[in-house]
């Protein structure tokens, strides 16, 4: 259904909203963060009367075309590793000594996270000044940041502070305490900080429900604002493959992400002779080649292993669109749930098969989604689950031993009804409204 048949968002009041962003992640820098933010800033831009947007991220010329958008310069780690790497980023396997987890634990921890984490202390400051003027100059309505960084919060919290009449909307692509990483010190003082802070937010926004649960630690106006697709077509269709292909674009997280249960599946098909080695192809696309080569030695499969490296947005997506199986890596406890990756949402429009291999247990909410859209399952990476792995794998194998083609299993009808730009932004577009007419 049309978000406009339900909202009239043409009403004086609305068309009144004015937005400001902090968006250290936007295009054309690539990944899922900047992805993100430029699909929830870009609809709303075309919904109210004025946006700005200030972002860390160096602007190509005419690359936002229409839209109020400045680069603040960011003197931080990634903008030095930027000139080292593609995507500003370290592989996970130097990330393994206590050394550097105790300098990535430092460097996540308030207030160091502000002086020397991302974005660092003078974009920091360049921020909460150039926000200062423009609320002033611009007379902003409305405030928007997302994490990560926590600069980008923190000075929205600032500017919350001396204009209370904004409405600040503060999203979370993840956790910044989160259970499964221990990567912060002091987590019960944080914690207590990050609930004065963030119950200066007039909503919080974020990626899943299991996220969702947690920040109403800080603040109960939260609401799922998943990722979503803009321009869904009207069928999805197979492609023909030379080779079955497995493949996995995107990063590792220390033993956060295992990929090991598709190696053990793949091998013993192979040795159950349920599988043609000539036939297989295990793509993987990222910064962690290292951790997938070690992995495809183990297990001798290292001459049907096809590293990419980084690859741009459109590589990933042809990668994804021609995959037999989709892999999809996350992690879940009883502590947290809903750990969706970014890169879930391409997966889904690409239409392959997708197979999730969850750390520790499985999720209830991955495997719901799959489930409703068609698309795929979700499996613990626990011994007891490898057979349910070796027969997914096997069945797509079949399929494509006969067609030599991949499989667009994804429910059409449910992918434009829960995924479309649409229908993801509906709640935000919901909580907008109901602000501007109390």
């Amino acid at each position: 259904m049309n978000i406009e048949s339900n909202i009239p968002i043409t009403t004086e009041k609305f068309q009144t909203v004015r937005f400001l962003f902090f968006l250290y992640y936007y295009p054309p820098l690539h990944g899922s963060a900047a992805k993100r933010n430029y699909l929830i800033a870009s609809e709303l831009i075309r919904r109210i009367s004025f946006a700005r947007i200030f972002t860390a991220t160096k602007l190509e010329k005419g690359s936002s075309p229409g839209e109020n958008v400045e680069t603040v310069k960011a003197s931080d780690y990634r903008s030095i590793l930027r000139k080292k790497t593609k995507d500003g980023a370290l592989p996970e396997t130097s990330k393994e000594s206590k050394w550097m987890q105790f300098v990535i634990r430092l460097i996540n921890t308030f207030p160091i996270n502000i002086l020397a984490g991302e974005g660092g202390l003078f974009y920091f400051v360049r921020l909460l000044q150039k926000g200062q003027r423009s609320i002033k100059d611009d007379k902003i309505t409305h405030l928007y940041s997302s994490y990560r960084p926590f600069a980008d919060h923190y000075a929205a919290y600032i500017l919350k502070n001396r204009h209370p009449h904004l409405f600040w909307i503060a999203d979370f692509r993840d956790l910044i305490i989160d259970p499964h990483y221990n990567h912060i010190y002091f987590p019960i003082v944080q914690q207590g900080f990050y609930k004065r802070v963030f119950k200066k937010a007039d909503l919080l926004t974020t990626v899943s429900n299991g996220l969702s649960k947690h920040l109403k630690e800080y603040n109960n106006s939260v609401i799922t604002l998943r990722n979503g697709i803009r321009n869904i077509p009207s069928e999805i269709i197979p492609v023909h493959c030379k080779y079955f292909k497995l493949a996995y674009t995107g990063s590792m997280f220390l033993d956060k992400r295992n990929a090991k249960p598709i190696f053990v599946a793949v091998k013993e098909l192979i040795d159950e002779s349920k599988l043609i080695r000539n036939d297989l192809r295990i793509i993987y696309a990222g910064k962690d080649d290292s951790n997938w080569i070690d992995l495809a030695t183990g297990y001798d499969l290292l001459p049907i292993l096809d590293t990419r490296g980084i690859v741009s947005g459109a590589e990933a997506n042809l990668i994804q669109l021609n995959a037999c199986i989709n892999i999809l890596l996350t992690v879940a406890s009883d502590q947290l749930d809903g750990v969706l990756t970014g890169k879930m949402i391409e997966y889904f429009e690409s239409g392959s098969p997708v197979l999730a291999v969850v750390v520790n247990q499985n999720d209830p909410e991955l495997q719901s989604i799959l489930t409703e859209l068609e698309i795929g399952e979700s499996f613990s990476d626990r011994k007891e689950d490898l057979h349910l792995i070796k027969e997914f794998i096997y069945n797509e194998y079949q399929h494509w031993k006969r067609t030599g083609t991949n499989r667009k299993p994804v429910n059409m009808d449910i992918l434009r009804e829960k995924y479309s730009v649409e229908s993801t932004m509906k709640p935000l577009y919901m909580t907008l409204y109901n602000s501007a007419i109390t």
